[in-house]
């Protein structure tokens, strides 16, 4: 049955706390503050569909705009040539797709998207420029005006990144995030191990956390569950 605003607002607090996991959201607080993650993210993909990445004209739109980009006049572009820079790119628009819009302007929200963001950026499949513009329909309010910044200010995606941290990552939200996400940041039961060790060493490296990689490998070692 799908969600809707009010139909949360009269779920017991059991059935919130297994929906916002689920969803990608944080599963503490009070049934309040759950109601308000799950009736956000509703809203987040509300605004999401309404210019959906993957509808055939917005795809064609950004492939030409990849073509252009990527054309140099001093190149004669073959056949073979544009195949494989479309079939490449629509890799890139697939992996978008695959990832969940920002569910709300909290830091931790933030942090989930990013670090999504960099690994499809890590492959290099398309310029920082095409990057920018894609990831727009991902993000809303206070981060789509600041992503629309980037783009025309011509930031690359790691100014993007420093600016991002500066702006929604004050002093105090960032020792909270490191205490809560890599030095208290525990093990759970039956959670994929390679899954809670990628998002220890992406929180740390985001929150620019002063250790090395054997200092964070033993850390990840304290914090394993015991079983």
């Amino acid at each position: 049955m799908a969600l809707t605003a009010s139909g949360i607002y009269r779920f017991s607090s059991d059935k919130l706390r297994r929906l916002c996991p689920e969803k990608g959201l944080d599963s503490e607080g009070s049934v309040r503050l759950l109601c308000q993650r799950l009736v956000g993210h509703l809203k987040a993909r509300a605004m999401t569909s309404k210019q959906d990445v993957n509808s055939e004209q917005q795809v064609s739109r950004l492939i030409c705009q990849q073509m252009r980009l990527m054309a140099d006049p001093k190149i004669l572009f073959t056949d073979i040539m544009w195949a494989a820079v479309i079939t490449q790119f629509l890799f890139f628009v697939e992996l978008l797709r695959q990832v969940p819009s920002l569910s709300s302007e909290e830091p931790e929200a933030i942090l989930r998207l990013v670090s999504r963001l960099d690994e499809i950026h890590a492959l290099g499949l398309t310029d920082d420029k095409m990057f920018v513009i894609c990831i727009l329909p991902l993000v809303f309010f206070a981060v789509l005006r600041f992503f629309g910044d980037c783009f025309r200010n011509g930031r690359n995606w790691e100014q993007c990144k420093i600016e991002l941290f500066k702006e929604f990552f004050p002093h105090f939200v960032r020792e909270r995030m490191i205490r809560d996400h890599i030095v208290f940041s525990f093990h759970e039961e039956g959670q994929p191990l390679r899954e809670y060790i990628d998002r220890m060493f992406a929180a740390a490296r985001f929150l620019g956390y002063e250790a090395s990689e054997q200092q964070l490998v033993d850390r990840v070692d304290m914090n394993l569950h015991p079983t």
